[in-house]
């Protein structure tokens, strides 16, 4: 029986989820990304620093990552030593996104997959906020509170209500996050500060202050509501430490470096094998993907749409490392953090399940919640190194006839991300960007051998048709952001 989800709501971009299923499983799926985009193509013949703003605008959730992903290719395009000032506030700006982003996918992307919000009609409290809720609830009738696609959620109100509480709260919370990035970055979203030799801020302590109280206040909310509230989630659904498994290959670029020993380490992991990362051996096929041509470097060929052509099904192409489909984002880099991967083991040990268990969908979510502790902690560190004697940004001249290749390897919420361009005599010729989203929901390569999420879904039971909502928690897990995997 075919099962088609479409459109996938709750992500960034446009989604399409086919599944097969018999005898209550998922035997095959095929992940859909269904908007073309053309961010590579219209960057040609710009001048370089144009693609500092234009890919910032790939997607409205993950605009701060591609900005500094674009900064670390412009700099080696140009030459540039980054001053430490300068590497250490795009570390700093890098860090504090994906962490309010890990709030905002817990809380507001995946938590409506487990937990009756309807609950807060049941309230009978004196807290304002839940209160002033309750009453909108009974007036307004919202779909995310009133209107479920059926599914085993968590409905008493004692254990559903204090989730609530800690979605509206984690709504401030992002949101003060985004005061602190507007503060390092110019606005939110698309900074204004984010350049190839650094960031245009004049240092103070005021503006510090500010962006360590809000810290601070993230930290305080992440140890006290979100690292506790995942826990919770994974007693009550256990299950999903065996749901939602797919390949045991991680891709990860490393990175946080500014203060000299790296957050987290680069590497790849196939099939449990640690291996050092080579990053000449990532290909993107392209067999079952919208495109001309075949299997090509990010170093390689032209991005030439071709909808409709035979045999290919999906918008996104299919990154492949030395031909592995890989798995990136929180859980690659956790696994690769010395530290990171103690807190995350040592996490499962407690509840019964070994190491295989971090590769399903709870596994995915405690993996997003330790590596919110290390980034926040990291910004806490960072913000004490900061110089104000020093510069933070070495310029360079937008008009100067550069020609050459630069590569930015770098992070983003969902998994590791890269930038590529080439230039000729002060124009883009090139410009490749491989994204997290597009390892995760790639479609078959040439070989036919499925994307990590389409992986995944195979043996996710069915037990409820209508909404499928077992589907659901498992894409929801890799965090989707299909405007970027697309770009």
């Amino acid at each position: 029986m075919k099962k088609v989800l479409s459109p996938f709501t709750r992500i960034e971009g446009h989604l399409c989820i086919e599944t097969e299923v018999r005898g209550g499983r998922v035997v095959s799926a095929r992940a859909r990304g269904e908007m073309y985009r053309g961010f590579e193509n219209l960057l040609i013949g710009r001048r370089p620093l144009d693609a500092q703003r234009i890919t910032q605008r790939i997607c409205g959730v993950c605009h701060e990552v591609h900005g500094v992903a674009s900064a670390r290719a412009l700099a080696d395009l140009y030459g540039l030593e980054v001053p430490r000032n300068g590497l250490l506030l795009h570390d700093l700006i890098l860090a504090l996104h994906m962490a309010t982003d890990h709030l905002l996918h817990f809380y507001h992307l995946s938590l409506p997959d487990y937990v009756d919000f309807g609950a807060v009609l049941a309230y009978k409290g004196k807290d304002p906020l839940l209160s002033a809720v309750k009453s909108w609830v009974k007036n307004k009738k919202p779909w995310i509170f009133t209107r479920k696609v059926p599914g085993d959620y968590i409905r008493d109100p004692e254990m559903a209500l204090p989730f609530v509480a800690h979605y509206l709260e984690a709504l401030e919370v992002v949101g003060s996050g985004a005061q602190a990035l507007a503060v390092l970055g110019g606005k939110v979203p698309f900074s204004h500060t984010i350049f190839p030799g650094g960031v245009t801020i004049e240092l103070t302590p005021e503006k510090t202050a500010k962006v360590s109280e809000i810290v601070d206040r993230i930290y305080r909310f992440t140890l006290d509501a979100y690292l506790p509230d995942v826990l919770k989630l994974s007693h009550l659904y256990r299950e999903y430490f065996r749901i939602g498994q797919g390949y045991f290959n991680l891709l990860s670029y490393g990175g946080f470096r500014s203060l000299g020993e790296p957050l987290f380490r680069a590497g790849v992991l196939i099939d449990f094998e640690e291996r050092p990362l080579e990053v000449e051996k990532i290909v993107e096929h392209v067999a079952h993907s919208y495109y001309e041509g075949g299997a090509r470097s990010f170093r390689e060929g032209e991005t030439r749409p071709a909808y409709g052509k035979a045999g290919a099904y999906s918008w996104i192409k299919a990154p492949r490392y030395d031909g592995h489909p890989m798995e990136t984002g929180p859980l690659s880099r956790v696994w690769f953090s010395n530290r990171g991967r103690r807190k995350l083991l040592k996490t499962l040990r407690s509840l019964g399940q070994d190491e295989r268990a971090a590769f399903s969908t709870m596994g995915r979510h405690l993996a997003r919640a330790v590596e919110t502790v290390l980034l926040l902690e990291f910004c806490q560190e960072v913000l004490s190194a900061l110089d104000y004697r020093e510069p933070t940004i070495r310029t360079v001249n937008p008009e100067a006839p550069v020609t050459g290749s630069g590569l930015g390897l770098s992070n983003a919420a969902r998994g590791e991300l890269l930038h590529y361009v080439e230039a000729r005599e002060g124009r883009i010729t090139r410009y490749q960007c491989v994204v997290p989203s597009t390892w995760n929901f790639s479609p078959r390569d040439a070989e036919g051998r499925p994307g990590p999420v389409e992986k995944a879904l195979e043996g996710c039971p069915v037990r409820f048709k209508e909404g499928m909502i077992e589907v659901g928690r498992v894409v929801r897990s890799y965090d989707p952001c299909l405007a970027c995997s697309i770009h």
